[in-house]
């Protein structure tokens, strides 16, 4: 199985940091949870991660990576 449950994505985030780790959720063929990414967040806060440290992994890497697109646009007041 490929699919990385909330435990096994903060085991890797604790083993190797928050750096250059992105959460997402896929949505192929096989079975997805769109939910992935709050269940994640959610094990992490569990397991006593700070605020900021859940932040960048779920939302600060995801921007700076995308960010390095030109046709990236992030509106946040739409």
């Amino acid at each position: 199985d490929t699919k990385m449950t909330p435990q096994r994505a903060a085991d890797v985030i604790e083993m190797y940091g928050a750096e250059r780790i992105w959460l997402n959720s896929a949505g192929d063929w096989v079975c997805s949870d769109p939910l992935a990414v709050p269940k994640a967040r959610l094990e992490m806060r569990r397991r006593g991660h700070s605020a900021q440290l859940i932040d960048r992994v779920s939302l600060d890497n995801p921007r700076t990576f995308l960010s390095q697109s030109p046709k990236f646009r992030l509106d946040m007041e739409q």
